[in-house]
């Protein structure tokens, strides 16, 4: 008598599934996401930075008019978050990224033939690659990390957030000579990004997965979770809602330190290059400390990326708000000199690590299935703080004092919120998904 197979063929069943049998697409994934980002979110920041100061000495913007733009794009980016995650929810990861980042291309487009007036390029690329940013990179590829990563989140986190650093590695001195010393050819970026959208709008709409499940595989490449005894009783993963956040301590924590961090890295990336120029530097010369500041941006990241796995990543964060405030008490005294490269890697480390140290910490306190709404709520309140920085660093911005103030004060928010974190987000999270 032959005996029954009692073995499930299903690979997510089978007990022989215990040892991986293929590759772990988490990690194609991550190739993909790592790519998106370079252009998406790396060339409108740092690239945005260069071209857009050019743009307005090439156009004779004032110094308000050059900062509208980047306070409407972090307005956008904040401001558009609830419904970016309501797109995650509906269409899923893989079409809000294709979607983004067609609207990438559409804006510079735009910016590359239309934009000649301060209002045209704050719709342009305030608003449509705004928009385009908050759909097409960061708030979406961070919601599908924890769906594929838990014991290595914050390693994925660092990897793929190296885009943004190596990205302006490597744009930031390549404009500053496309562009020139007179900003005749910032129009030019803004073509070589519209090509680079094209192609990051096919790989999100061709490569991108949505749950490890869709490809018969379980989060960090495990072929089939640990067998639970027969006298066991699995414990049931704990799934914070919005309402439960909005109550708690640490996720307004997280709200202030991310007004913050933003409001930090909006003011350096909209003035940055201009306070730098006014301090007698050089556009090439400030491409590159550009790539200082992203280079030790990504070795930053790949710190937080082995200690925020190790650690309370909400205390890594902290850690980094120290050097951002001295960076940017740099820029407000001691820019000129070699103090323009001190200022770019006291920058890069502190808000190159932090911007790892954000998600890693929602995740860490609200679990995967929590993370796109809270995530959603904590861009959108921090927006304000992206839009106001700019704006008011053009408005206080005076021939005798330049920034100095705007950066001093900055500074100062930054040295609170390490204390802040350091009460409010002590305690390490367990039992969430």
């Amino acid at each position: 008598m032959i005996a029954r197979n009692t073995v499930s063929e299903d690979p997510l069943n089978s007990d022989e599934a215990e040892t991986p049998r293929r590759f772990f697409y988490g990690w194609t994934l991550l190739a993909v996401f790592w790519f998106i980002l370079f252009v998406n979110l790396a060339f409108p920041m740092t690239g945005g930075s260069i071209i857009n100061t050019a743009m307005a000495q090439d156009l004779g913007f004032s110094r308000e008019a050059l900062g509208a733009p980047f306070s409407i794009y972090f307005g956008m980016i904040g401001l558009s978050s609830p419904f970016v995650a309501m797109m995650i929810g509906r269409i899923g990861v893989r079409w809000t990224l294709t979607i983004g980042n067609f609207c990438l291309l559409l804006g510079s487009v735009a910016m590359a033939t239309i934009v000649s007036t301060p209002l045209e390029a704050t719709i342009c690329f305030g608003g449509i690659i705004g928009f385009a940013v908050a759909s097409g990179g960061n708030l979406t590829a961070q919601t599908a990390i924890p769906r594929w990563f838990v014991r290595r989140r914050a390693l994925a986190y660092a990897i793929m957030l190296s885009a943004s650093a190596g990205g302006g590695a490597i744009i930031a001195p390549a404009l500053g000579v496309i562009v020139g010393e007179d900003g005749s050819g910032w129009r030019t970026g803004w073509w070589i990004l519209a090509g680079l959208a094209l192609v990051v709008t096919l790989l999100a709409a061709t490569l991108v997965r949505e749950y490890p499940r869709d490809l018969g595989q379980y989060p960090d490449g495990k072929a089939k979770p640990a067998a639970i005894k027969s006298d066991e009783t699995p414990a049931k993963a704990v799934t914070v809602t919005l309402a439960q956040a909005l109550g708690r301590a640490d996720f307004w924590t997280i709200i202030v330190a991310s007004a913050v961090t933003t409001a930090s890295l909006s003011l350096v990336l909209a003035h940055g290059v201009a306070n730098a120029i006014d301090a007698g530097h050089q556009t090439a010369e400030v491409g590159y400390a550009l790539s200082i500041y992203a280079l030790s941006g990504l070795a930053a990241k790949a710190a937080v990326g082995f200690l925020g796995d190790r650690y309370n990543p909400a205390f890594v964060w902290a850690g980094l708000l120290v050097p951002t405030a001295l960076g940017l008490l740099t820029a407000a005294y001691i820019v000129e000199g070699s103090g323009l490269f001190l200022y770019a890697l006291l920058i890069g480390i502190g808000t190159g690590g932090a911007i790892v140290c954000q998600p890693a910490t929602i995740a860490h306190r609200f679990g995967a299935s929590g993370f796109a709404k809270v995530a959603g709520a904590v861009f959108l309140l921090q927006a304000v703080a992206g839009m106001s920085a700019p704006a008011l660093a053009g408005w206080a911005y005076t021939s005798e004092s330049g920034y100095s103030v705007s950066f001093v004060v900055c500074a100062g928010f930054c040295l609170a919120c390490v204390l802040l974190l350091a009460v409010f987000c002590r305690k390490r999270m367990t039992g969430l998904d």
